[in-house]
C-alpha cells in the first residue's frame, strides 16, 4: 500500500490513504494529501470529503467490504482495481460506467528496470519498520499476519 501512495503520488495523482493511524504519517511524507483509519465507523465517508467529494479511482489492496463502501463516491466512468476479489455492485458500475480491473503484477522485465530507477535515484522508497536476525522467521511472520508492521519486515543475516 505505501509503494502505491508513493507512486501515485510521485505520479501527480491526488492520495487519500486508508489505513492503520500508526501508518498515516508515513503515508504523508510519501505523498499523500489526508488520510483516513478504515476501522473507523465512515471512514470512507470521510475519505470521500478529504478528496472533494468523489474518487477518480480506488485501489483495494486487501478486499473486504470497503471497495463496495467507496462505490457510491466514485465519479462516473471513474476506476476500481484490486488485487483480491472485491465486494462490487455490478448493477451500480453498469449504471455509471465504471471500470474493474484486476491488477496482479506480470514482470515484463521493463517494470521491473523502471522501479530499480525509481529506487536508484531515490524517487522510490522503502518504508522499513522491522529489522530481524533470520533465526526470528517467526516473529516476522507474525508480525506481517498482525499487520502490526507499519512497513517492510526485512530479515538479516
Amino acid at each position: 500500500g505505501l509503494f502505491l501512495v508513493h507512486l501515485a503520488a510521485a505520479a501527480g495523482l491526488r492520495v487519500v490513504g486508508v489505513g492503520r493511524e500508526r501508518s498515516h504519517a508515513v503515508m504523508r511524507t510519501l505523498g499523500a494529501i489526508g488520510c483516513v483509519d478504515y476501522t473507523q465507523p465512515d471512514a470512507i465517508d470521510h475519505a470521500a470529503e478529504v478528496a472533494g467529494g468523489f474518487f477518480d479511482a480506488v485501489a483495494d489492496l486487501v478486499g473486504g467490504p470497503l471497495i463496495r463502501q467507496a462505490q457510491p463516491h466514485l465519479r462516473d466512468d471513474g476506476l476500481i482495481v484490486a488485487i483480491a476479489t472485491p465486494e462490487l455492485d455490478v448493477d451500480q458500475m453498469i449504471d455509471a460506467n465504471q471500470t474493474f480491473r484486476g491488477v496482479l503484477i506480470r514482470d515484463d522485465g521493463e517494470r521491473t528496470r523502471e522501479l530499480a530507477d525509481l529506487y536508484g535515484t531515490g524517487r522510490l522508497r522503502t518504508h522499513v519498520t522491522h529489522r530481524l536476525p533470520l533465526e526470528d522467521v517467526a516473529e516476522a511472520h507474525r508480525l506481517l499476519d498482525s499487520g502490526e508492521a507499519a512497513g517492510k519486515v526485512v530479515l538479516t543475516p
